[in-house]
Parts: structure tokens; sequence; C-alpha cells
């Protein structure tokens, strides 16, 4: 049985019987006022489970320092992070810093660049670019499945306030990295991926294009959730759920978890 369960904004949990994945955490969507709690689904999570936590920049919607401490609880925790949140956090990584927090094992945490690769017998994490910072990861499974977590990734032309230029640049930007994660991998089996109507006019264009150059059997809509009222944030879900802008209508399944720890689950 594999799972995928939305925690909140671009954090989700992948579970398959061997493994558990964490994607992004930023906050506990049950838990939003605060976010130095632990959150309550790595309870879910057996202690002799390999917990791989994959951080895919610094920004604070897809990062918390807090994740560390989950080492307390979770011998078997690795994480996979990117070289610019290794800066970010360079004072708690550093083995002679001053620092008096939690500090995690040096030896659990991996750095990632585009391009690189990290791997152990259950699973293989691949790093690929941005068009904001840090990294887009494919993960491959030991049984051969896919998974595509976009971080930032995405057409970000916010063409209501841009210059034909800019938008061209930032079009053939995201093209560029779109066409070596498709070199990389044409078909995938889950991917989650930016569709976020704070972009204005457009918005679902990156979306469109990766589930056209890429078979996605799976697709997950993530970073809604940046909003000022409740309205607001119903609104932007709203948006994420028009599969008519963006759904490739001859393959692929669209998903749109969108409260906190609703599961998609597969046999």
């Amino acid at each position: 049985m594999t799972s995928l369960t939305f925690i909140w904004h671009d954090c989700f949990l992948l579970r398959t019987e061997r493994l558990a994945v964490v994607f992004d955490y930023w906050k506990d969507g049950r838990r939003r006022a605060s976010v130095d709690d632990a959150p309550a689904f790595l309870d879910t999570i057996p202690p002799d489970v390999p917990l791989y936590v994959l951080v895919s920049h610094h920004h604070k919607d897809h990062f918390h320092k807090s994740i560390f401490a989950w080492e307390r609880r979770h011998p078997l925790i690795r994480f996979i992070i990117s070289r610019d949140t290794g800066r970010s956090v360079r004072y708690m990584l550093r083995p002679d810093s001053v620092y008096a927090g939690f500090k995690p094992s040096p030896e659990k945490v991996s750095v990632l660049r585009p391009g690189e690769e990290w791997s152990d017998a259950l699973v293989k994490v691949s790093a690929f670019g941005s068009t904001d910072t840090g990294n887009s990861y494919l993960l491959t499974l030991a049984d051969g499945k896919r998974v595509f977590h976009a971080g930032d990734l995405n057409a970000w032309t916010w063409r209501d306030e841009s210059t034909q230029a800019e938008v061209d640049e930032a079009v053939g930007a995201y093209r560029s990295i779109l066409a070596t994660i498709a070199e990389a991998a044409p078909h995938i089996d889950m991917a989650m991926f930016p569709v976020d109507s704070r972009i204005g006019t457009g918005y679902a264009e990156g979306a469109a294009m990766f589930v056209r150059a890429i078979e996605v059997d799976r697709f997950f809509p993530m970073h809604f959730c940046l909003a000022d009222s409740e309205e607001q944030l119903t609104a932007r879900m709203a948006d994420a759920c028009r599969l008519d802008l963006y759904a490739n209508p001859e393959r692929g399944e669209y998903i749109a978890l969108q409260q906190p720890y609703s599961v998609f689950a597969k046999a």
C-alpha cells in the first residue's frame, strides 16, 4: 500500500510498507497557530520505520528548523536538504558551533545541489533545479515507482505585472529545467506541483506544461495555502481545482488533497 497525505501547503507525507517520506514541512495544517509543536503525523510513524525528510529550499513556507529535533524520536531518520537550506542552518550543522539548541547528527544530514543524488537500499533521491531557489526532487523507490515534488519549480510568469520579456525569460527558465526532468523521467507515478493563483493570469501554465511534457499517472496540486484570510484561502484552494486550466485530457488522474490529513491511498 502506498499513501500520500496532505499536511499543509507544500508538505506531504508519503508512506509505503517500508518507509516514510516528508516533503517540505512548514507547519501542521491542524495546528496552524504554532509551527514549533511536533506535527501529529509523526505519531503515526513507528520509530523502526526509516523516515526521510526532504527540504527543497529554506523559504519559510517550505522549511522549519524544528524538523531536526525529530531525530530524538526517529532514530532511522535521514535529512536531505538543499544547499541554501544548509547555509541557512549552518549554525546547527557545524561541529564547532556554539549553538545551544538541538543539533542533528551530521551523518544524518545530506546536502544536495541540482544534478546530485543520494541513495540507499530503499530510495534514490535525485535533485533537479528550481525557478526560484533550491531544488526539486525525484524519488525512485525500490519497486521502481517515481515520485516528484516540485518545491518552487514553476512558470512564475506574473503576467499581470511583468513585461513580455520578463514573461519569456520565466517561461524559458522553466522549460529548460522541465526538459532535464523529462529526459530523466518521461514517466512519473505521482507528482506534487504548484498551482498557485497568486500568480494571476496564466497561474496554471506551469502545471499544464508539466503534464504534457511528462506522463504523470497522478497529479497533486499544491502551494495554494498562502492567504491573508480564510475567504482568500478558500478561493485559492478552489482555483487549484480548476482542472480545465491545466489537466491533460489524454492521460493522468488529478487529485486535489486540500484539507489537512486528507489521504490518497493505492494498493
